[in-house]
This record gives C-alpha cells, sequence and structure tokens, in this order.
C-alpha cells in the first residue's frame, strides 16, 4: 500500500535509539504504590543504552534494582503537524561499575534538577523500542 501524507510511518529501532538520544527529556514510566507513574528526566544515551542519575530512596532508584520500566520520548511540530513517538521496555539497574560511573561522568550531561543531589546512575538495557512518524508531503 502506498504510503500517504497523514499516515504514521514505522521507524526503525536502530533510529528510535538515535532519536531518544536526540530529545533533552525523556519519560519513565513505572508501578508505584499509587500504579502507573510517569517521571520525566533528562538523560543520556551510551552504547545502546539509556541513562539517567537520581537520587537514593527515590522512586526512580528503587524501579532501578532490576525492575521493568517503559520509557517515551516525543518531539513535534504543530504548524507543520509532523512530529515522532519512540517507546521503549527495558530493564533499569543501578550503575555499580567504577569505570563506567567514570566514563558517564565524562558525557555532556548535567542534571536539570539542583541541588545535584543525584548521586547515582541508572542504566536502562532496553528490550524492545518501536516509534512511529506522521509523515507529511513536502508541497
Amino acid at each position: 500500500m502506498e504510503q500517504r501524507s497523514g499516515d504514521l510511518v514505522p521507524i526503525d529501532p536502530m533510529e528510535c535509539v538515535e532519536l531518544l538520544g536526540s530529545v533533552e527529556l525523556i519519560r519513565v514510566a513505572l508501578t508505584t504504590a499509587q500504579g502507573p507513574t510517569l517521571f520525566p528526566v533528562n538523560h543520556v544515551v551510551h552504547d545502546d543504552a539509556v541513562y539517567f542519575r537520581t537520587a537514593p530512596g527515590s522512586k526512580l532508584g528503587a524501579a532501578a534494582q532490576g525492575g521493568q520500566v517503559a520509557i517515551e520520548a516525543d518531539e513535534t511540530d504543530a504548524a507543520k503537524r509532523t512530529g515522532w513517538s519512540v517507546i521503549g521496555h527495558g530493564t533499569a539497574s543501578i550503575v555499580t561499575d567504577t569505570d563506567l560511573v567514570a566514563e558517564l561522568h565524562e558525557l555532556p550531561f548535567e542534571p536539570w534538577a539542583l541541588p545535584d543531589t543525584r548521586d547515582f546512575w541508572v542504566r536502562v538495557d532496553l528490550d524492545h523500542v518501536t516509534g512511529r512518524r506522521i509523515r507529511r508531503d513536502e508541497h
């Protein structure tokens, strides 16, 4: 079937990971005592995994102990009626490898929240990632 302007077009998984790295914020979804909950976090993509920092004792920190999470990112242009959305599912874990922590601290990443008390890194290994964009013909 021929694609038309306005169709939703699947995005290749490799490009999905690139798109996750291209935005300032992602949303991390996890299940809490109150039910499904979303947290916006700034992040970095490194070696096909998603990393963010959080504080000990936080809900995000609790989820990082082998918990299943979903992540989502999107970008839109309302004037052009275009955009994309990427959703990934994976396992979150606390980064304990000191060499990797040092490597992550060298990446262009700065937590938005201050004071910066988020002193440990969480890694999300993506088991499955999908995305789609709205196709628009240029006139």
